[in-house]
């Protein structure tokens, strides 16, 4: 093998990286879904920047929720889902309030959830807490960078104002949210529910992974090195100055309150609340939780 093709194969082989935007140049689709009175509804498609082992979960799907009567081109949130749900109703619920206040919203699908399931019998999002460093490594990586495709999808889209794009990201969309604030300067602004930093030790000590962590052997140091270069700690000194609205449970035993504050830390100007409850119990403040981040949602994209 000549240099040239040394060096192609090289290239070839390189492990995606956060930090490198992928390619804003990609094929795009946009369906019609449905209408109410205050927003029409889209089936957004394009293809994920990252190839895995499954040719189901290289297609990236959204739901977009576009006002009706816009003035000019709205500010818009890129919605990032939890983990394992069945559905996107809890996404759902803060989509629609969002959209009511006129806000365009792009809720996104991570890898190996709902129609990126690879295989029947699979539950939504079950292959994504993979069972050794490197594929965990691999699928968080690909969730960051599809993140940042959609991104580019929505500043190319014409439909939003570009530089008024916010992320608002919920447990796992908080961590791939958390990780696309640190990595990707064209985000206003961000609102993470239910996030934490320091993922090494979340994995570890939180009550969905500890377990599961110790059965694999995935130890923290293993996921250190799993999570080098995605981890919002590491970059606390280029996160400063970015306007992020941290929410938090104070019994939360999924991401542990150690991790929470870790995340506080991460962004040194964000604001942080801690409520009541435990990572599940929180459902309960979705009975206020989307309106207030309606209204919140003004201060990380004023007029």
């Amino acid at each position: 093998m000549g240099l040239l093709g040394w060096f192609a194969a090289l290239c070839l082989a390189a492990e995606p990286d956060v930090r490198t935007a992928p390619s804003s140049v990609f094929p795009s689709t946009i369906t019609a879904r449905g209408s109410t009175w205050r927003y029409d509804l889209f089936d957004v498609r394009f293809p994920s920047p990252v190839k895995s082992r499954f040719a189901a979960n290289d297609t990236v799907w959204g739901i977009l929720y576009r006002p009706r009567r816009p003035r000019g081109r709205p500010a818009a949130v890129l919605l990032l889902p939890v983990m394992a749900a069945p559905n996107a109703w809890i996404e759902e619920r803060f989509a629609l309030a969002l959209a009511s206040e006129g806000y365009t919203v792009l809720q996104l699908e991570l890898p190996f959830q709902l129609r990126r399931i690879p295989g029947k019998g699979i539950l939504s999002g079950q292959v994504f807490l993979a069972r050794r460093p490197k594929p965990l490594r691999a699928n968080f990586t690909q969730a960051v960078l599809d993140a940042r495709r959609a991104l580019d999808w929505l500043r190319g889209s014409g439909l939003v104002e570009p530089s008024r794009i916010a992320i608002l990201g919920i447990s796992l969309g908080a961590l791939v949210g958390s990780t696309t604030l640190s990595v990707d300067p064209r985000p206003a602004g961000g609102m993470l529910f239910l996030g934490g930093a320091d993922f090494p030790s979340l994995i570890a000590n939180g009550e969905m992974t500890k377990d599961f962590a110790f059965r694999t052997g995935l130890n923290i140091a293993a996921l250190k090195g799993a999570f080098a270069g995605l981890d919002p700690i590491e970059y606390r000194e280029a996160n400063r100055g970015k306007k992020v609205i941290l929410v938090n449970v104070k019994n939360d035993l999924v991401i542990p309150l150690d991790n929470a504050l870790k995340l506080r830390d991460s962004f040194p100007d964000s604001t942080q609340i801690l409520l009541p409850l435990g990572h599940y119990t929180a459902m309960l403040h979705l009975l206020w939780m989307p309106a207030y981040a309606s209204a919140r949602m003004r201060e990380l994209l004023p007029e």
